[in-house]
């Protein structure tokens, strides 16, 4: 008997070790991995949701852009699936433009959102308002006002020529300049039929575009308001000139 017995253990071992399961009733390693298909599907769900993730984001502009131009009753032109390229219609009864751009005053190109309204401008003003770099501030500390106005604070952070000092005043209040330093990136031109702002890359935040807006359209309004001035075309061309070079 006690030989049956030992021969009973032996088999019992032996069939555990054929079979590969442990028999105590624990679970093999092998059995608590996760099918290949499933961690590859795992994997593809992962990927699809930072892509979904990520172009979401990415279309932010392209979002705010239409949005806008259902505001103004507009047009809304896209570049492609992602980006915008322009919005068209109506500002306070005055034509409007909000569009991409690449300019190439520098030798890199600029890319940049621009927004515009025409003018009437009689007074012929033309003005050019650029922030400057951290860098530029600190060579142009000592620099002589391009202006003709004594706004020495504003100065020290904004490039600004103007080819009307007495109207500029005018313009520029302290409304209108504490709205300007709110931005790091800001450029305003003001040319003979126009007026526009621009800010680096494609906007998206729809409250800051409606900000800027309004400020350019206080803007209009108050150089729609200036004096006629006997200024000839060559003068003024001149004076558009001088914001490529002062500003």
């Amino acid at each position: 008997m006690p030989q049956d017995r030992s021969t009973k253990i032996e088999t019992g071992e032996s069939s555990s070790k054929s079979t590969g399961f442990p028999s105590n009733g624990e679970s093999s390693p092998r059995a608590n991995r996760l099918p290949i298909w499933s961690s590859v599907l795992i994997l593809v769900v992962f990927c699809a949701a930072i892509a979904t993730g990520f172009v979401y984001y990415r279309r932010r502009a392209y979002r705010a852009w239409q949005r806008l131009a259902i505001e103004l009753d507009g047009e809304f032109s896209p570049k492609n699936e992602i980006s915008p390229r322009l919005v068209t219609g109506k500002l306070a009864d005055r034509p409007y433009l909000l569009e991409t751009a690449i300019s190439h005053e520098d030798d890199a190109g600029y890319y940049h959102t621009r927004s515009a309204v025409p003018l009437k401008n009689l007074g012929s003003f033309v003005m050019g308002i650029r922030r400057k770099s951290l860098l530029e501030e600190v060579q142009t500390r000592s620099e002589k006002s391009l202006s003709g106005m004594n706004l020495p604070d504003f100065e020290n952070r904004f490039f600004l020529y103007c080819n009307d000092p007495e109207n500029l005043a005018n313009l520029l209040t302290n409304e209108i300049r504490t709205e300007i330093l709110r931005y790091h990136d800001l450029e305003i031109y003001v040319r003979l039929g126009e007026i526009e702002w621009r800010r680096a890359g494609e906007q998206s935040d729809l409250k800051t575009i409606r900000r800027l807006n309004e400020m350019m359209l206080r803007m209009a309004s108050a150089i729609d308001g200036f004096p006629v001035r006997g200024r000839s075309l060559t003068q003024c061309l001149a004076d558009e000139k001088m914001i490529e070079k002062g500003v």
